[in-house]
C-alpha cells in the first residue's frame, strides 16, 4: 500500500516554520522603539519648559522697563521681574542719554544631559522723555 502526501502537508509545514520565526518579533521591535520614543518625549518636555521661562523672562524685562519709565528713579526693576518671572530672576538696568535698558536673566531646571541651557536671558529697551 502506496501512502501519499496531500499537497497541502508541506504548505502547511512552511507556514508553520514562517510563524514560529516572527514569534516575538513584535515585542522586540518595541523594546527597541520605546527607549527612543521616551527619549524624544523628554526632550520635548525639557524643551518647552525652557521655551515657556525665554517667554516669562522676556515679559519680566519689559515690565521691568516699564516700570523705569512710568515710576522714574522711584522703581525697583528686580522686585518687579521677579514678580513676573519668579524669585531666581535676577535683572541689570543700564541707562544711555535718553534710553533705559533691562536685561533679565532666568534661571532653567536643567537636563540630566546638559543639552539645555540653565540660564536665559531677555532684554527689553525703553525711550525716557
Amino acid at each position: 500500500m502506496m501512502i501519499r502526501r496531500k499537497a497541502c502537508d508541506s504548505d502547511d509545514v512552511h507556514r508553520d516554520i514562517d510563524r514560529s520565526a516572527d514569534e516575538g518579533a513584535a515585542t522586540a521591535e518595541f523594546a527597541v522603539v520605546l527607549p527612543a520614543v521616551v527619549a524624544v518625549a523628554a526632550l520635548l518636555l525639557c524643551l518647552s519648559r525652557a521655551v515657556v521661562v525665554s517667554m516669562d523672562c522676556q515679559d519680566a524685562a519689559s515690565a521691568a522697563v516699564r516700570e523705569l519709565i512710568v515710576a522714574g528713579d522711584d522703581a525697583d526693576p528686580q522686585s518687579v521681574a521677579r514678580a513676573v518671572a519668579g524669585s531666581g530672576a535676577m535683572a541689570s538696568v543700564r541707562r544711555a542719554s535718553d534710553q533705559v535698558t533691562v536685561v533679565v536673566q532666568c534661571p532653567v531646571v536643567p537636563d540630566p544631559l546638559g543639552v539645555l541651557p540653565t540660564r536665559v536671558s531677555a532684554a527689553a529697551t525703553g525711550v525716557t522723555s
